[in-house]
């Protein structure tokens, strides 16, 4: 349970989702999103790229014993399409609520009764589910070897970054001295969003370097920069920090 998984969703995939689970009944609906895995020193994260919305009463129908379940027809047909893909696989519902969410223990009874045997056919790959309120969503992921992880984060990057948590999250500690005059436009919480965040730079030359430089100084966790060129003496002079 060490390791922080995080959930990536384009925006226009969450607008889909979103106008399926909460459509303004109150109820219950289902969905399967199918999601790659990609590791970094970031941590591990669930990249969503396809997603696959359960019709009421013919895919998602009541349960056994929960409220509501998606078909084994259903299941079947997506565990294949991921273990064939190579992509993990998400089983989503919504539930009441606004700004914090959690699994029912049925939900959770339901995993386990049901998560071992997808384990196996997903052949490698992640298995688990995601619960969603309008403000929040939790995540319970089952791992190849036994493994299983709480879902710590989603964003939802469009024109912006949306980040969902399954709870809103504490206040940040005080910034540090350095980054003082800067917080106080960002605020705390702003300084701590610019540590989490991850930039590409296209291109290092006289503007390039100088925005990496500058990055670095407002506190950005990490920056990728990608230029295919090598410096010669005449970069000298519009390079930042070269010598």
């Amino acid at each position: 349970m060490s390791e922080r998984w995080s959930l990536v969703v384009p925006a226009e995939l969450m607008s889909r989702l979103r106008a399926h689970l909460f459509p303004g009944d109150g109820d219950e609906h289902g969905a399967v999103i199918a999601a790659g895995v990609a590791r970094s020193t970031r941590g591990p994260r669930l990249l969503a790229r396809d997603l696959f919305l359960a019709r009421d009463g013919v895919d998602y129908v009541p349960g056994r014993r929960g409220y509501r379940m998606l078909t084994a027809e259903f299941v079947r047909d997506h565990i294949l399409y991921c273990r064939d893909q190579r992509l993990a696989y998400l089983a989503v519902h919504c539930h009441g609520g606004s700004d914090r969410v959690a699994f029912s223990p049925e939900d959770m009874a339901s995993h386990v009764r049901g998560y071992p045997a997808l384990l196996d056919i997903a052949q490698g790959q992640p298995v688990g589910a995601l619960v969603l309120t309008p403000l929040a969503v939790a995540g319970d992921i089952w791992l190849p070897g036994g493994g299983r992880a709480e879902l710590a984060e989603a964003r939802m990057v469009g024109r912006t970054v949306d980040r969902l948590f399954p709870c809103p999250p504490p206040r940040p500690l005080r910034r540090a001295e350095d980054y003082d005059r800067q917080a106080r436009l960002f605020g705390d919480r702003g300084q701590v969003l610019l540590e989490t965040v991850k930039v590409g730079v296209i291109g290092a030359g006289g503007a390039g370097s100088l925005l990496v430089e500058y990055l670095a100084r407002l506190g950005v966790g990490w920056i990728v920069v990608v230029d295919p060129e090598r410096m010669e003496v005449t970069n000298v002079p519009r390079v930042a920090g070269s010598t």
